[in-house]
């Protein structure tokens, strides 16, 4: 008899059953003198319980890969609904299968793409100038779709090798054609994207994505030769190797499985790199972007419009080379593009091809052609080496950056030699100001504000005598005034500290160049010189 039962019984013998009272002091007593001897133990009877559960098999059936389930017009039965929901669940589990419900599809879509519009938000931040060429805008979407498109083909046929996502790729396509910044942010967002997917919940993909993508923005910063994609291989399979050794450090994969992803992530960036230099100069001739690559060509000397400048424009060529190192060394000194300088230089003055003789570089002592045409005719000969150079880089096909360079160095500037000689020849009506200025535009980038300067510079210097460092540094400087006082550097983004480091750049470059000869005695043959040019454009 239970502890319970005995109570019950005890109240039924109770001769005043009446009596609230005496109903609480006969059990009172009746519990201080009797002890049950049947006592629940709730703890003991939970792990029973726990032992009974995990005796029992979860899996109550088994279906193979491609096993059929149910086939076309066959009864589903009710053991194949059991298995038909519990393969709908696995599938949604995986993210291999969405809810039927509308929250289910919108769900993931809206995440994303929150996640997408951090990039577009930051690039306004970081590169606002792409929003204002469509093209551009548009190759950045399709590398982004190439990259989640490479995602989803790896999610549904190798969702085991994350380190086959090509991140590296869009990575490297958005360095070159834009820069680091512009490919590691797009690197983390779609490391994100990618890898928060349910199908990869069973494998690193955002830590493979990050590595793969980080790794290929930092090695191709700079692209200038063949070889240097080489180096980027090494890079993004070092990458992919430090993080295969990681994951496989800490027991998730054996040895073989370790190697066997380093080596897949190596081949990742080999087919990257291959596919960047492919289609590189297609993206080049889409958005009008041109690389450094594109620029080491059109600086080849054998190049039709070069060739042709150093054949029939010699003194021309030779101050576009001059130019060249002292605009390469100051770009490169404020952090603007010292090779875009350099290339920019070599073109500049490609006009003059057209009539080479009424340049001072390419005359010869005492023939000067000028001297048999009046000042504003001069003029007209002058200005139109620009549009000449236009018409000849249009025919060459250069890139519009370079081409900048050849209106730009002038911009709107006054041909003043020949407008003090018209204003002077006493012909009668007073000379239009407009005849005697060149066409602009003024200088829109830091390249083309240095080359402006550098123009200027080169010229004076030529016609200086006995320079030394105080005056070349006075010549600058006064040529760095007049050009501002003019506003001919008010629409390029360049600071007055930049124009500063600028003038410090010139001056030690220019200095280098000009240097204290030895006096020899004139018993040995020797010229007596304390301060000569030692080279004369």
């Amino acid at each position: 008899m239970s502890y319970a039962q005995y109570l019950a019984r005890a109240r039924l013998a109770h001769p005043d059953k009446g009596s609230a009272a005496g109903d609480a002091v006969y059990v009172l007593l009746a519990g201080h003198f009797f002890r049950p001897t049947l006592v629940p133990n709730t703890v003991e009877t939970e792990r029973r319980r726990d032992e009974l559960r995990r005796s029992v098999d979860p899996t109550k059936y088994v279906v193979r890969a491609g096993e059929r389930i149910v086939g076309a017009h066959e009864v589903v039965t009710s053991e194949a609904h059991e298995r038909l929901v519990a393969l709908q669940q696995e599938l949604l589990r995986r993210g291999a299968a969405t809810s039927r419900s509308g929250l289910g599809v919108l769900g993931p879509i809206l995440r994303d793409s929150l996640v997408l519009g951090i990039f577009w938000v930051l690039l306004l931040f970081y590169r606002r100038e792409t929003y204002r060429e469509p093209r551009q805008v548009a190759l950045v979407g399709f590398l982004f779709a190439a990259a989640i498109a490479g995602g989803a083909a790896i999610s549904r046929w190798a969702p085991q090798h994350p380190v086959l996502i090509p991140l590296p790729f869009t990575a490297m396509m958005l360095t070159v054609l834009f820069n680091g910044r512009v490919s590691m942010i797009a690197a983390m967002i779609l490391a994100v994207v990618i890898g928060i997917q349910p199908v990869f919940h069973d494998s690193p993909a955002l830590f493979f994505c990050v590595v793969g993508g980080v790794s290929a923005a930092l090695s191709i910063r700079v692209l200038r030769r063949r070889s240097h994609l080489a180096v980027v291989v090494l890079m993004v399979g070092a990458g992919f190797f430090a993080g295969a050794v990681a994951i496989g450090l800490t027991g998730a994969w054996t040895v073989g499985e370790t190697l066997l992803r380093a080596l897949l992530g190596t081949a990742n960036g080999l087919v990257s790199a291959g596919l960047t230099l492919l289609l590189l100069p297609v993206a080049e001739a889409l958005t009008h972007i041109t690389t450094d690559l594109t620029l080491l060509e059109l600086s080849d000397p054998s190049r039709p419009l070069l060739r042709r400048l150093s054949l029939e424009a010699p003194g021309t060529y030779a101050h576009s080379i001059a130019m060249a190192n002292l605009v390469e060394a100051a770009c490169n000194r404020v952090g603007a593009n010292g090779l875009l300088g350099r290339v920019g230089c070599y073109y500049h003055d490609v006009g003059k091809v057209k009539n080479p003789q009424y340049f001072v570089e390419n005359q010869t002592r005492g023939n000067n052609p000028h001297d048999r045409l009046d000042a504003r005719q001069s003029a007209e000969i002058i200005r139109a080496h620009v549009t000449d150079g236009l018409a000849l880089a249009a025919d060459a096909r250069l890139p519009d950056v370079v081409a900048a360079f050849i209106p730009e160095h002038h911009g709107t500037s006054e041909i003043t030699y020949f407008f003090d000689r018209a204003k002077k020849s006493g012909s009668g009506a007073a000379p239009r100001a407009a005849d005697f200025v060149y066409p602009g535009p003024k200088p829109r980038s830091i390249e083309t504000a240095v080359t402006m300067v550098a123009d200027s510079v080169e010229a004076s210097l030529r016609v200086l005598e006995d320079l030394t460092p105080e005056k070349i540094e006075e010549a600058i400087n006064h040529i760095i005034r007049t050009k501002l006082n003019q506003g001919q550097l008010d629409e390029a983004p360049i600071t007055l500290q930049q124009i500063h480091q600028v003038k410090e750049e010139f001056v030690r470059s220019i200095t280098g160049m000009y240097h204290n000869r030895i006096d020899y005695p004139e018993s040995s043959g020797g010229i007596s010189a304390t301060w000569q040019p030692a080279a004369r454009g």
